[in-house]
């Protein structure tokens, strides 16, 4: 039979740990959270002032751990949510950008048809990896011309010098081709480059059209308005002569042709 004992807190007859009556302990035992000994009828810790009978609360990293570990469930799930929702649009966007850049290429960069300006960026060359060289030569000397008619200065500068290398690496010009690398640096600035491949084409053929045209412009671009001016009475009278020989860069600069012999009929009036 249980040893019976008095409570020393309510006086009543108890066995075992704990009073069947108030719960006091009945004989020496522990604080549940410090483990400190407590004495027959403590009712409070005398080491860290716990009640006896609670249970040791959990450490506080603990109940922020459980109690932050749905709220981390959910962010997780929101981000997975959105990376899903981004990675569909981007997706479906890729297509639409591809052809835009293919017929970006294609064109030159020029408006599409409906007028929608397929090429909005203001430094992208054209994709002339599978031309030959004079084809990459006349395809960045187009690009060049038609974004200096257009007025895009910008481009202009970072097409040119690519379009000069091109040239350059062709292992034979042709008085065409010269005329396309002096038109280049006459809308770039650049009078040597112009009045250069100028003289060259003169050597060859003294009365060349364009040799005449691009030798004026040379000379404009230097300041020396006489020498420009004679290089226009050149032309004017080389020019029947030359309408006749038919060489086919006249018919490709036919515009250049024009413009360059109004200018000098106007400017000898």
């Amino acid at each position: 039979m249980a040893n019976t004992t008095t409570c020393p807190a309510c006086g009543v007859a108890a066995s075992g740990r704990f009073c069947a009556e108030c719960g006091t302990p009945l004989g020496d035992t522990t604080c549940a959270s410090c483990h400190a000994q407590l004495s027959a009828g403590a009712k409070f810790c005398h080491r860290c002032g716990t009640p006896v009978g609670e249970r040791a609360p959990r450490p506080v990293g603990e109940r922020g751990l459980a109690g932050a570990m749905p709220w981390a469930v959910a962010a997780i799930s929101l981000l997975a949510l959105v990376a899903l929702v981004a990675g569909q649009r981007f997706a479906r966007s890729r297509p639409a950008e591809q052809q835009s850049v293919a017929a970006a290429d294609a064109s030159g960069g020029m408006p599409a048809a409906g007028g929608a300006n397929v090429d909005q960026s203001p430094v992208r060359a054209p994709d002339i990896s599978n031309l030959t060289p004079e084809e990459q030569a006349e395809r960045l000397f187009n690009r060049v011309m038609t974004l200096f008619e257009q007025g895009d200065t910008a481009r202009v500068q970072f097409l040119a010098p690519m379009a000069v290398e091109a040239y350059q690496r062709l292992p034979k010009k042709s008085l065409d081709d010269r005329y396309h690398l002096g038109r280049i640096g006459a809308v770039t600035g650049v009078a040597n480059l112009a009045g250069a491949q100028a003289d060259t084409i003169l050597q060859q053929r003294p009365t060349h059209l364009l040799g005449l045209i691009l030798a004026a412009q040379g000379a404009r671009m230097r300041g020396d308005e006489g020498v420009a001016r004679g290089y226009d009475r050149r032309l004017l009278a080389a020019l029947p002569a030359e309408r006749k020989a038919a060489l086919p860069e006249y018919a490709q600069h036919e515009n250049d042709i024009t413009r360059a012999v109004e200018g000098a009929r106007s400017r000898g009036q």
